[in-house]
């Protein structure tokens, strides 16, 4: 054999290898969404919202950061072309990870992003103390949803998002990845950012500034990995809401990795209209201040907050409470059913049987009613009584709907969330108050952020009183009890699928024996069937596949079967007839 041809086998050697390998790692980078879909004809069902009110809650910046501005629009999607990738803010990408289309608009949304994407122009990094453009997430993301019939697509303010936020962070993260380690991909990146005529200094600062958010950001991903805090992904229109939370204050935000806690709680994102009136909200009923909520939800979607170092009970934060007071003003209005109200059954789909509805209203008072209370217009007329049964009075004469409480073992539903913030602790760090539980540090964080801005607005105690939603000031603002929260039914059909974490498909499914609920379905897809009244649950390619075996994923619980209340059952059995008469019932609420 010649040098030379024992040089060509080298390489060829070293070509096939580094290929399998070079395979293997495309295969983790793999970024799986179903493709595209044009959403059709738009229906916009009325809601008590104003287009231009729409407009804010779907852009309305709330202080969260996913990268600078600059760089999300000038980011390449990562594909593995040497030659360039479509733009990474294309609505034909962010929409194949269920992001719905959005109109631009000069001010709030000058790009063209999608609905739940928000610019903030003046975001302030505590880390850094400087103040820059970025682009981040915001409530609407995540709240607002989209049935499709035929040749139409539905608009539902308010009701769950048919997203997949674990896979599009994943894509953020590769694009990323990508434009660092490709020179050419990084030289169109830079230009784009900077223009064409930047200064030597100009690029060093950006390469800098390029280097450490993705130094911060692979600390946070090693910390996760080794130990497995995010293996069981919560797939479409789904997250793990209290403990991604938790993992950014806790772990994130005061840079302790062994914060860090395994994500086995996937919930289904709720619905949000009339929730600004109930006493407690979130499905374990843990909080009763909407600001501390509203904080909480801003971190959760990576609102920055140096909670670490010598510094760390000034709470420095991003968090914009004046873009979430406006955001929660929208959703409650001035009373109970005066901001966003819950969606009618549109004139779309295939009209109510009146008939069987009003056979199905007394089913529901007869089964339902003692958990998920009168509907509406028995709730206004009890509102507006002199010995209300149905809500408490708080502060100003504010009167709030009391959500019925459910104990865990009762209902029998996947019991993951609600334990898993009971038994949660944290270290608090260089916040000096030791070892806390995942509800005292939560409140003790938000509650700290909340303060600061006080004190730097100069809040008087009554503009206090109404940003935390006229709660008693001196009552606690979380809790932790075994119990899910049974929430009245009001639009019920828009807000599959069903139970906290998801696990039944279809309205049908639901009140239908343990047996006839499936074991597994595909969610990615927003095509709606208004006769189970839910989401298609049939393979759909690059969907997320849910198996009610995965921890968390359990759909047991809220039986309708024979024998005795309790340890999950909550009635008797329903004949067909009776469940699809209830169904109907349930569109005309």
């Amino acid at each position: 054999m010649t040098k030379k041809q024992f040089i060509l086998l080298c390489g060829a050697v070293l070509l096939l290898g580094g290929g399998f390998f070079l395979s293997a790692t495309l295969r983790k980078l793999k970024i799986s969404v179903p493709d595209y879909q044009e959403p059709g004809e738009l229906v916009m069902v009325d809601q008590g919202w104003t287009p231009a009110q729409r407009l804010r809650f779907h852009h309305t910046a709330q202080g969260t950061r996913l990268i600078p501005y600059a760089w999300f629009l000038a980011l390449e999607q990562p594909c593995y072309s040497p030659f360039g990738c479509k733009p990474f803010a294309d609505q034909s990408y962010l929409g194949r990870f269920g992001f719905l289309a959005s109109k631009p608009d000069p001010d709030l949304n000058p790009a063209g992003l999608p609905v739940g994407f928000a610019v903030q122009k003046d975001f302030h990094d505590p880390d850094s103390k400087t103040t820059y453009p970025v682009v981040g997430l915001n409530c609407a993301a995540c709240h607002t949803g989209q049935l499709r019939y035929g040749k139409y697509a539905i608009l539902i303010e308010g009701a769950p998002a048919m997203i997949e936020v674990t896979q599009f962070q994943k894509a953020l993260g590769v694009a990323l990845i990508f434009t660092k380690l490709l020179p050419l991909r990084y030289g169109r990146f830079e230009t784009k950012v900077l223009g064409p005529n930047a200064s030597d200094e100009q690029k060093r600062v950006l390469k800098q500034s390029f280097a450490n958010f993705l130094t911060n950001a692979k600390w946070e991903k090693d910390a996760t990995d080794a130990r497995n805090t995010y293996a069981n992904q919560a797939g479409f229109a789904r997250t793990d809401a209290l403990t991604r939370i938790g993992n950014q204050v806790f772990a994130v935000d005061m840079k302790i990795a062994d914060n860090f806690t395994t994500s086995k709680a996937a919930v289904r994102f709720p619905q949000i209209w009339d929730a600004s009136w109930f006493d407690w909200v979130q499905y374990n009923s843990s909080i009763a201040d909407p600001l501390v909520r509203n904080i909480g939800e801003a971190m959760g979607v990576r609102a920055a907050a140096k909670l670490y170092g010598a510094n760390a009970s000034d709470f420095d934060n991003s968090v914009d409470v004046q873009g979430l007071t406006m955001l929660e003003q929208m959703l409650s209005g001035p009373g109970p059913y005066q901001g966003l109200t819950s969606p009618k059954w549109p004139s779309v789909f295939p009209p109510i049987d009146r008939a069987k509805a009003a056979r199905g209203a007394d089913l529901y008072k007869q089964h339902c009613q003692g958990c998920h209370l009168p509907p509406p217009a028995e709730l206004v007329a009890d509102l507006n009584s002199k010995q209300p049964l149905h809500w408490r009075e708080y502060q100003q004469g504010k009167r709030f709907l009391k959500v019925t409480d459910v104990k865990v073992d009762q209902i029998g539903t996947d019991p993951n969330e609600a334990m898993d913030f009971i038994n949660r602790t944290a270290d608090t760090g260089a916040l000096n108050k030791g070892r806390v539980t995942a509800g005292q540090g939560l409140e003790l964080v938000t509650r700290g952020i909340a303060g600061k801005f006080f004190e730097k607005a100069a809040f008087t105690p009554d503009q206090r009183l109404e940003v935390t939603g006229f709660r008693d000031p001196s009552a606690p603002a979380v809790r932790s009890y075994p119990i899910y929260k049974a929430r009245p039914l009001n639009g019920i059909w828009a807000v599959a699928p069903y139970l906290h974490n998801g696990s039944v498909p279809t309205l049908y499914e639901l009140l239908s024996p343990q047996g006839e609920r499936p074991n597994s379905f595909w969610l990615g897809t927003k095509e709606f069937d208004p006769v189970k009244v839910g989401y298609d649950g049939s393979k759909i390619e690059g969907g997320y596949r849910y198996d009610v075996t995965t921890s968390g994923n359990s759909n047991h619980g809220h039986l309708f079967t024979d024998g005795p209340k309790g340890n999950g059952v909550i009635g008797p059995s329903l004949p067909p007839d009776d469940r699809w008469a209830l169904i109907e019932y349930l569109k005309s609420i």
